[in-house]
């Protein structure tokens, strides 16, 4: 190490010292020094911003000096070698493949007919099951702090309970806060016919943390010894899995810790999960997509000049996007305007437009997210990083937006749906499902080439890309590719509970129709903003009242002469405090379930109606929605 002189010598030398104790620390010691840093909540290091330990945000090849690309910490050579990665003759070099220790928690190896039972359904049929469900949101939670209620979105993940079906399965669920037993016996209400409710009841365990403290559950689970005994006292690990909305380092450590694989990407893969990863992967396999930047930016100079090539390549734009890297529901996004000030000095010099360009950051940033200013927004910028692309404009009645969700494993890419968004601006509200008729192929098209092209780049476990798909002159549509979620998201909970509740069904991927048990289609409108001021206070047994009354109109499987239609909740914790919940509505065609969301929403206005005269309430803005 080389020697420091004057003031910096000074400066350093408490570092040096540090460093060099921490060097003299045993194994075990060590570990809890890098608990403390990760996951720890000692008052020393309240003002750090974990942010950047807990979240994974590897650089890109061309990110921030000094930070390794997921290609450049793969092994090379020799080393590559030795642990039997197969080389590139050209490079000499293996990309983006996983360390040893990092294969067994995030690849699976078998075909299987169910996206999670991938690895499951490995030691056969016969062979009792664990699901471990971390209801963990390991997302910026400055980001989450903008959604209210956002503790109650954990419970969005009960779905999962729906996999009991299976009397092989055990299903461990994990969670913040207490899951109210009315609001299991709702879930298991629904499992098909054949299961006995209470032998499904007996195969499930749930593990509270009881902190509802500001982070995921994930860092609360490993802080806390005994209740990772308890989870590891109610599997098999030889035949368990775990999942989680989404994975980061602290979900690859926690598998680790509980000696379990995990249906989800370490930081090997997690940069492609970026906005700037997403453009990279859609330049990459050749997927049509908006004119913008490809590389990390994180300051507001470098930012301003991609804005300006981006406009001089593209001089008839109006709108430019400027994107958070890591963000959700659009809540990162914000929009710049091209004025005619703004056109004019794009077409002059360096000098000039520069400066025009950062004074309408400063100025005129249109923001998704409420109460936004640049000084907020720029914080954020400068530690998630973002990018610019152009907008895509297109008529109203012309443009839509529609998604198309996947699985990816070493088996390879499982389309699961295709869906219409219902976007309130730019966030997502619900979704339509399937989407349209006159390009869903190609949506399945598309992100089969986007899945491979990930997979490649070692990422596993649910996805869903996000289109901007504008109808030409000819009638038919031209897609732009604007977004990949890598993790569960809005559209995630719809499919899967119909999967799972159809007692038989399959997704018809040439059509993207799914066709239930009775070998007919099923169609669902889903949203989590069902909301009104005056379903404030509703607890869920009142909810479940509501629902009994009007069973043979709205609920699940209990519509006369329509089986497997009707609606199923979720995040009914939140009527009380924010009177919002979700639902998922099927029908046997579109209009069918549009007419079952419709009279859900007259039958909890009518029950609450003598409520909403005296309430208070003050109805907040519907969309923060974490999808």
């Amino acid at each position: 190490m080389g020697q420091h002189q004057g003031d910096d010598q000074a400066g350093d030398d408490p570092v040096l010292r540090i460093i060099d104790q921490i060097g003299r620390l045993a194994p075990d010691q060590l570990d809890r020094v890098r608990r403390a840093v990760f996951f720890g909540s000692n008052a020393n290091l309240k003002d750090l911003d974990r942010s950047a330990f807990i979240m994974n945000r590897p650089s890109s090849p061309r990110g921030r000096p000094g930070n390794a690309s997921p290609k450049e910490r793969s092994p090379t050579g020799k080393q590559a070698a030795q642990v039997g990665y197969p080389i590139d003759e050209d490079t000499g070099v293996h990309s983006h493949q996983p360390s040893p220790s990092s294969r067994q928690l995030k690849r699976t190896v078998s075909d299987t007919d169910h996206p999670i039972d991938v690895l499951l359904r490995e030691k056969g049929n016969n062979t009792e099951r664990y699901l471990v469900v971390v209801s963990s949101l390991s997302l910026d939670w400055k980001e989450l702090v903008k959604i209210p209620g956002v503790s109650n979105y954990e419970l969005r993940l009960l779905w999962h309970l729906f996999f009991l079906r299976s009397s092989k399965m055990h299903v461990v669920m994990c969670t913040s806060q207490y899951i109210p037993e009315a609001l299991i016996k709702y879930y298991l209400s629904y499992l098909p016919g054949n299961v006995d409710l209470e032998e499904a009841r007996s195969r499930l365990t749930t593990i509270c943390c009881n902190d509802h403290s500001a982070g995921s559950v994930t860092q609360k689970l490993l802080t806390r010894r005994r209740t990772l005994e308890r989870i590891k006292n109610a599997i098999n690990p030889e035949t368990a899995a775990m999942t989680c909305f989404n994975s980061t380092d602290a979900e690859v450590e926690l598998a680790k810790e509980l000696g379990v694989p995990l249906f989800g990407t370490d930081t090997q893969g997690a940069f492609w999960g970026t906005k700037t990863g997403n453009r990279q992967i859609f330049r990459e396999a050749g997927i049509p997509h908006p004119d913008g930047s490809y590389d990390e930016i994180y300051d507001e100079l470098s930012l301003a000049k991609e804005i300006l090539a981006l406009l001089r390549r593209n001089p008839t734009a109006q709108k430019v996007m400027v994107k958070l890297n890591d963000s959700f529901s659009g809540e990162g996004n914000a929009v710049l305007r091209v004025d005619k000030d703004l056109a004019a000095a794009a077409k002059g010099t360096d000098e000039v437009a520069v400066p025009a360009i950062l004074e309408k950051l400063h100025s005129s940033l249109e923001y998704v997210a409420p109460g936004l200013t640049w000084a907020r927004y720029y914080s954020q910028f400068q530690s998630l990083g973002g990018v610019c692309e152009a907008f895509i404009e297109g008529a109203a009645d012309a443009k839509t937006s529609p998604s198309c969700q996947a699985f990816l494993s070493g088996a390879g890419v499982r389309i699961l749906g295709t869906h219409e968004q219902m976007l309130n601006g730019q966030i997502y509200t619900g979704c339509k499902f399937p989407a349209f008729q006159e390009y869903s192929a190609d949506l399945i098209t598309e992100t089969l080439k986007i899945g491979k092209e990930m997979i490649r780049h070692e990422v596993v476990g649910y996805i869903s890309v996000d289109f901007v798909s504008v109808r030409q002159d000819d009638g038919s549509y031209k897609h732009w590719a604007i977004e990949i979620n890598v993790r569960m998201g809005g559209t995630t909970l719809p499919i899967m509970t119909l999967n799972l509740l159809c007692e038989s069904g399959a997704l018809n991927d040439r059509t993207s129709e799914f066709i239930a048990s009775d070998g007919k289609p099923r169609y669902y409108i889903a949203s989590d903003t069902l909301r009104k001021p005056c379903y404030k206070g509703l607890v869920i047994e009142d909810l479940l009242d509501i629902i009994k009354r009007h069973s043979a109109e709205i609920e699940w499987n209990c519509r006369p002469e329509a089986p497997e239609t009707g609606a199923i909740f979720h995040l009914v914790t939140l009527l009380s405090e924010l009177g919002k919940c979700g639902l998922v509505c099927v029908g046997r065609t579109r209009e069918e379930a549009e007419q079952i969301f419709g009279r859900v929403k007259e039958i909890l206005d009518n029950e609450v109606e003598a409520e909403a005269e005296i309430s208070l309430v003050v109805e907040g803005d519907s969309s923060d929605m974490l999808s």
